[in-house]
């Protein structure tokens, strides 16, 4: 069963958001995701956060239709409440639409908070082209060729290689603000990376 966490930035079509949809996902939405999924006709399990984005009518239209609950804890923000309600109903398998919009600073806190939490879920974000997540040292996915890889060493990684890509790393470093994997391509059917140790961020598309 996956859980599909709707932040309040901007999602992907339907199209995308219809292929992950399943009668036994637990849908969550993180404040004003809300306001999406009402335009939408879906209707989430829960409604979490501070409350102080999601509109008014929204609240009063899932009233009785969701769980609503109010978290007023300042030193988190409302994709991590989501999290944290996760690991407290043991969900795993986690999606999450919506992690982008027109404030970068809140873009860039999204991905810092996949950092913190990766190795306690499957945890992926989805947007219209691609399916973002931390590496766990090696991965092997199968592929099209001539197709878009990027990774980014979120701060750093260290002795990646990489097997099916155009260029191929041998024993690469990756860190912010030196050095980038993006826009690499694919060679092969098949992609395999590996690095030693750090943290490394993989934006493969999800043909959807």
């Amino acid at each position: 069963m996956h859980t599909l966490i709707f932040l309040n930035g901007d999602p992907p079509s339907r199209k995308v958001i219809n292929n992950y949809f399943k009668e036994s996902n637990y849908i969550i939405a993180a404040d004003g995701g809300a306001d999406y999924l009402k335009t939408e006709n879906i209707i989430p399990d829960l409604i979490i956060g501070d409350l102080d984005s999601v509109k008014k009518r929204t609240l009063a239209f899932f009233k009785n239709r969701s769980l609503i609950k109010k978290v007023r804890d300042q030193n988190t923000t409302d994709f991590e409440k989501s999290l944290l309600c996760c690991l407290k109903e043991k969900k795993d398998n986690i999606i999450v639409f919506g992690f982008s919009g027109d404030r970068a600073d809140h873009t860039l806190n999204n991905f810092s908070i996949l950092k913190r939490y990766y190795k306690k879920f499957n945890i992926r974000l989805i947007s219209d082209e691609f399916e973002i997540f931390f590496i766990d040292k090696k991965i092997i996915f199968p592929y099209r060729k001539n197709e878009t890889v990027s990774l980014l060493g979120l701060p750093k990684a260290s002795k990646i290689n990489s097997k099916g890509l155009k260029y191929r790393l041998k024993d690469t470093d990756l860190e912010f603000g030196v050095r980038e994997g993006a826009l690499n391509e694919s060679t092969s059917s098949k992609v395999s990376i590996e690095f030693k140790s750090g943290y490394l961020l993989l934006f493969k598309k999800h043909f959807l």
